[in-house]
């Protein structure tokens, strides 16, 4: 929905947008625990939480089963747990400083003071940018911090019938 009203809102008032639908590569497994703990500390969630799932994830051991046979046990030292409900929540967690660095660098759309330039959900990223150089900046920022997966990735140029121009090589969309 946000995605869609600040698309709107930016054509109606004249302007395209360049919208980048980014996948982080192994972004689940390249989670770093004593990072993602000391952002867990720095929202102010309960001790007895965080000590919970650090003993979750410092003290998980598993194996592998292939054909039938098991593997030897082993510990598993960096990653949060694709596919368990609390997953998608943590990842957010742990990239919130960099959706803030982003935010405080004002680049691409805003709704006065509220910043929608960046969408996320756990490895799923949506950048937004009225220009591409604006755009440009906004990869720049994530470069430093996230791998992404250029086969699940995508660029998408929106803009109204007076926008006609291709740029960058993005699909248009005109509305």
């Amino acid at each position: 929905m946000v995605l869609k009203v600040t698309v709107s809102y930016y054509i109606h008032n004249g302007s395209a947008v360049f919208s980048v639908f980014l996948d982080a590569t192994e972004a689940f497994d390249c989670t770093e625990y004593c990072k993602l703990l000391k952002v867990l500390l720095s929202q102010g969630l309960p001790p007895v939480f965080i000590r919970l799932l650090l003993n979750m994830y410092t003290c998980h051991i598993t194996r592998i089963l292939w054909n039938d046979i098991f593997s030897d046990r082993f510990s598993v030292m960096n990653g949060i747990k694709q596919g368990r409900v609390l997953s998608p929540v943590l990842f957010c967690l742990y990239t919130d400083g960099l959706l803030d660095h982003l935010a405080e660098s004002k680049i691409g759309c805003n709704f006065g003071s509220v910043y929608v330039s960046a969408l996320t959900y756990a490895d799923k990223i949506i950048l937004l940018a009225p220009t591409a150089s604006a755009m440009h900046k906004l990869l720049r920022i994530w470069d430093y911090s996230v791998v992404f997966n250029a086969k699940k990735s995508a660029c998408l140029y929106s803009a109204s019938s007076r926008h006609r121009s291709v740029e960058h090589g993005c699909l248009p969309i005109c509305c």
